[in-house]
């Protein structure tokens, strides 16, 4: 339970006004030994895990509310209470996360997803015949356990579990490698050697690659304009400030790129602000939010406002599409008729991106950077609950220092 509230302060307010927590979602300097080839009697398979997102709100918003609301663990409650509370804070958040869906309609995550997958795939292939990239999601189909399923039929023996993101969270890799080891738990018979990659957010090669998708798009889709009346406002995954007191650093990571995008991109006004599912009563989360952020954008007379949501999600999702597409959107053209307010699109089938997402696979097959390996061939997995339960320690990516030279808005 979080220092600001007690658990019976918690659940009365929960039980008085509950709507749900939907965070949805998300390696270091890295050796240059890789794996050329697969040894033989070797099927390599990456699973790119995330929470996921939706497309049908008639079909598919009921189980995904609710199953967020069960496996999620930015929200502060104990496992006892959830299933008591599951059909309460699906009725209180319903409404508020379906008129969002509404406007937005269907996110196409999934399709874009399976672009983005195919072409690492293909990237991954190029060096390791016969690798493939499946996607898992810890909120709804395809769940993880189906697609270890999945790899388990296709006779994969080495499996690289990397969140979609680049940050280490509980609630994102956290959350992906502990499904990971409840399946390995349930299903012993599959004897496959797993590494799971904790982060790679700090790997200069990813704020390499967007910082060049970035320019890229600002010059295309702002053409003629300096750059210097270019205003780019990044846009991240937020968390509750109880998590990050527990040790968990994605913030401090997103800060840091934020910092290294700024050095990488001196000619553009980098802004950044945190995309909240704050309507969770009783929880405080980290500031600021893109939308409160946006004000500022409008003081300053930023004219040309190019959106992004790639430091945290590979794959435009709800809080990208009306956090930013349409919050930060229409207020800023609100105040400033004139203003071309843009949502860069997200890495999808950006071949620089897939190709680094290959190259950490292979990396991490040799365990280099950011990883921990989940299980060893003929061994037991790692117990459910020991990886990504709040407050466990992971060496360089957890109980980190805050950053003291961050700032939202440019220096």
């Amino acid at each position: 339970m979080n220092r600001f509230l007690s658990e019976k302060t918690y659940l009365k307010r929960l039980a008085g006004g509950l709507t749900i927590l939907a965070v949805i979602g998300a390696c270091g300097s890295l050796g240059a030994k890789i794996m050329d080839e697969p040894r033989p009697g070797e099927k390599i398979g990456l699973l790119f895990a995330s929470h996921g997102d939706i497309d049908d709100a008639d079909k598919e918003l009921e189980s995904y509310i609710k199953v967020s609301f069960q496996k999620n663990v930015g929200i502060p409650l104990p496992d006892w209470s959830r299933n008591i509370l599951t059909n309460p804070a699906y009725a209180l958040s319903v409404r508020t996360v379906r008129a969002q869906y509404d406007i937005i309609g269907a996110t196409k995550y999934r399709s874009n997803s399976e672009a983005q997958a195919n072409l690492i795939t293909e990237k991954l292939q190029a060096s390791l015949p016969g690798a493939k990239a499946y996607l898992g999601y810890n909120f709804t189909s395809p769940f993880i356990e189906e697609t270890l399923d999945v790899m388990k039929r296709d006779g994969i023996t080495k499996i690289v579990v990397m969140n979609k993101g680049a940050q280490y969270s509980y609630a994102s890799s956290g959350e992906n490698h502990e499904d990971a080891l409840k399946y390995f738990a349930q299903n012993p018979d599959y004897d496959a050697e797993v590494i799971g990659v904790l982060s790679y957010s700090d790997d200069p090669r990813f704020v390499n690659v967007l910082a060049k998708a970035l320019d890229a798009d600002a010059k295309r889709l702002f053409p003629g304009v300096p750059a210097s009346e270019v205003c780019l406002l990044v846009g991240s995954h937020g968390l509750p400030q109880w998590l990050i007191n527990r040790g968990d650093s994605a913030i401090t990571q997103m800060q840091r790129n934020v910092i290294d995008l700024r050095r990488a991109l001196p000619q553009y006004k980098v802004y950044h602000g945190f995309l909240n599912d704050d309507f969770f009563p009783g929880a405080q989360w980290v500031a600021p939010k893109a939308i409160d952020l946006a004000p500022e954008l409008v003081s300053d007379q930023c004219k040309n406002v190019l959106m992004d949501g790639r430091l945290s999600f590979t794959t435009h999702h709800r809080a990208t599409l009306y956090d930013l597409n349409v919050e930060v959107k229409n207020l800023i053209e609100k105040e400033v008729p004139s203003a071309r307010v843009i949502l860069a699109p997200n890495f999808d089938v950006d071949p620089l991106f897939a190709q680094l997402v290959a190259d950490l696979t292979k990396e991490s097959l040799e365990l280099q950077g950011k990883t921990i390996t989940l299980k060893k061939k003929g061994e037991r997995a790692l117990r459910p609950g020991s990886v990504g339960s709040v407050g466990t320690v992971h060496n360089s990516v957890t109980h980190q220092e805050p950053v003291r030279n961050w700032s939202p808005s440019p220096l």
